[in-house]
């Protein structure tokens, strides 16, 4: 990442953040902020101010109301200095670290799926599509429509089976996924693909209120872990802790999900669905490569 593409992603995080009247901050009001000029935000914005300090971060995390997750997310954008490697070798690395993921995965006996930094489903075992019961023609669309694969997309709706399967604990279990999305995006707000999905998640209208709510006042849950709880109408009550792994590529980082049984009947929920199943692991969204990226 260079100074061009962190100034974009700045400029993204003002457009997209609410202040106290519900308008967008405008360069005027961010200078003030950060005691900088307009002058001086627009340089920033267009990637011409060489040397970012740390108040001057902390005080454009404070103004985008970022988590703490997220602030660690502008950080490691601002102080990005990977050294470059030819665009041949990268994919080569970056497609070989993800058939290795893919391949982990579909030896996994609890329910686990692969997320990219726009939070597409890049793969899903088995286990985790039996666990939601997932619907076929959900899946099969998915490749055909923008944002198809998207984890938002299957969480909001109507017809992957997710609201059913997670009943009354649905908008709890949303928001927290749209912190995930809000976290892991942060540096590929800029990005046009990134636009494109937000586009096509803001059709559904509940991921809208969630979305403009939580850039308003968002709530301080994003984590790495958590524990899950559902009452499903088919196998009653599920409880998991959820545990997220990063891995770093050179193309961006991969994110594995797994679920572990919290308590013994969703244990024996998982034991039992496990041996109705083979081995396996399915990729869906591309990955690194993604249209308009």
């Amino acid at each position: 990442m260079d100074n061009i593409e962190l100034g974009k992603i700045i400029a993204e995080l003002r457009k997209q953040t609410r202040t106290e009247n519900g308008k967008s901050w405008t360069r005027k009001e961010l200078g003030e902020y950060l005691h900088l000029t307009t002058h001086q935000v627009g340089r920033l914005e267009r990637g011409e101010r060489k040397y970012l300090d740390m108040g001057t971060l902390r005080l454009l995390a404070d103004a985008f109301k970022l988590t703490p997750l997220e602030r660690k997310e502008l950080l490691f954008a601002a102080a990005s200095a990977m050294k470059e490697h030819p665009q041949q070798s990268k994919q080569a690395d970056s497609k070989s670290a993800l058939n290795h993921l893919i391949e982990t995965l579909s030896k996994m006996q609890n329910p686990a799926f692969i997320l990219d930094e726009y939070a597409d489903i890049v793969a899903a075992n088995s286990q985790i599509l039996i666990l939601y019961r997932v619907n076929p023609e959900f899946i099969s669309k998915g490749g055909k429509t923008p944002a198809g694969y998207n984890l938002l997309k299957f969480i909001y709706s109507s017809e992957s089976g997710y609201k059913t399967a997670v009943g009354a604990s649905w908008e709890k279990l949303a928001k927290r996924n749209i912190h995930f999305f809000r976290r892991v995006s942060l540096r590929k707000r800029h990005k046009p693909y990134f636009k494109k999905i937000l586009n096509e998640l803001h059709k559904e209208k509940e991921f809208g209120v969630h979305w403009h709510a939580m850039h308003i006042a968002p709530q301080h849950y994003d984590s790495i872990y958590d524990t899950l709880k559902w009452d499903d109408p088919h196998y009653g009550p599920v409880e998991v802790i959820l545990i997220e792994s990063a891995i770093p590529t050179y193309s961006g980082n991969l994110y594995l999900f797994t679920y572990i049984p919290a308590d013994q009947k969703t244990t024996l929920l998982f034991n039992e669905t496990t041996k109705t199943i083979s081995e396996g692991a399915f990729q869906y969204a591309p990955w690194p490569e993604k249209p308009c990226q």
